[in-house]
């Protein structure tokens, strides 16, 4: 069960407490996790630069697992 509809400043909060973090928009797979700092995609990649403010980034976070 996942937590949803939050929003991006939330899911940034989640992070840095540990926790992942995916979009309504993300598949199953997908999520976002923060090391040292930064976020990161599940594969590993580095997220900087992929937010843009878009309005469906806004919103629609959920927290992997609760």
């Amino acid at each position: 069960m996942e937590s949803k509809g939050l929003p991006r400043s939330q899911a940034l909060l989640a992070m840095e407490q540990g926790k992942r973090v995916r979009n309504e928009y993300f598949t199953r797979e997908e999520y976002f996790e923060m090391r040292q700092g930064r976020i990161y995609a599940e594969d590993g990649c580095s997220m900087r630069g992929w937010y843009r403010g878009e309005d469906w980034q806004k919103t629609g976070w959920s927290i992997v697992g609760q």
